[in-house]
């Protein structure tokens, strides 16, 4: 079976005249909710041809509008600014397969995502895992994690513009995983504020940041299963459509708000539900939020 090829997924703006990430990034204590909702539609990704699994497309999409929009509102982005800002500097993603073995390559359910700023560096850099038996057994999620941050630190001696690295898994998280990146941010005696900015010690300093997912309430559960098996493995099951919420067209035309709404289509401003559901878990935002 043939290796999964790199896909690249160009980060591009439906209309330069209306709000972007960047004009929230830059008047970020004045902007309105409706302001953060613009500019999340106003964000078009265009993938290459081919297919990604949908845990690697759905966690992008969640990323560059509703992670976005999190960190601000919940004031997070006070805490890890460098993080937020990667997110709208970014203009390119590029998705690698992890592999094992030296002379014969296995693709393993894992992705690599790179979120690369305009001079090709990598400024975020997502581990995502497929749902697997085996990333339940003790110490392999923490194995790969090691490995992971290896990778990391080969990617900013590259280029050291690295400001962030999330792990994304199935839930529940591995608890193992969990204690040992709590371990290495500092453990118990680390203060409140310090665990808010979740970075790491020298050499690598950036965030470190925890999300777990699972299926959304539209969708059966045997599709968590038959389509996250293996990576790169296409299920035979028929696609399901979600329907999307319906548009109220007096919410896009706000005269209070600083960027022009009313230069994005109607659909762009529908909210697209995707199949699997993010939650953040390290750090806990909900936290944050009452802070």
């Amino acid at each position: 079976m043939p290796l999964p090829e790199t896909h690249t997924i160009e980060i591009k703006v439906r209309n330069a005249a209306a709000y972007t990430l960047n004009n929230v990034v830059a008047t970020a204590r004045s902007c309105s909710p409706q302001d953060l909702k613009i500019a999340a539609a106003n964000v078009d990704l265009v993938a290459e041809s081919g297919s990604l699994p949908p845990e690697v497309t759905d966690f992008v999409n969640y990323v560059m509008t509703d992670l976005f929009t999190l960190l601000h509102r919940s004031g997070l982005y006070n805490r890890q600014r460098a993080f937020w800002e990667s997110i709208a500097r970014a203009v390119k993603i590029t998705v690698h397969p992890v592999t094992q073995g030296f002379f014969k390559k296995e693709a393993l359910p894992m992705y690599d995502v790179h979120f690369e700023d305009a001079s090709g560096g990598t400024t975020l850099l997502a581990f995502v895992v497929l749902n697997h038996a085996q990333w339940n057994v003790p110490k392999y999620a923490t194995a790969y994690f090691k490995e992971l941050m290896h990778r990391a630190q080969q990617a900013d001696k590259k280029r050291p513009v690295m400001k962030s690295i999330v792990v994304v898994a199935p839930k529940p998280f591995s608890e193992e995983l969990y204690k040992y990146v709590d371990k290495i941010l500092g453990g118990p005696n680390l203060d409140p504020v310090s665990r808010f900015e979740s970075v790491l010690q020298s050499p690598l300093t950036v965030h470190l940041n925890l999300f777990e997912y699972g299926v959304s309430a539209g969708e059966p559960e045997t599709r968590d299963n038959a389509q996250m098996g293996t990576a790169g493995q296409e299920s035979d099951e028929e696609e399901i459509s979600v329907k999307s919420p319906s548009y109220d067209p007096a919410e896009i035309d706000d005269p209070n708000v600083i960027g022009d709404e009313s230069l994005l289509h109607p659909e762009d401003m529908k909210v697209r539900p995707g199949r699997f559901i993010f939650k953040m878990i390290q750090p806990d935002v909900e936290k944050a939020r009452k802070r």
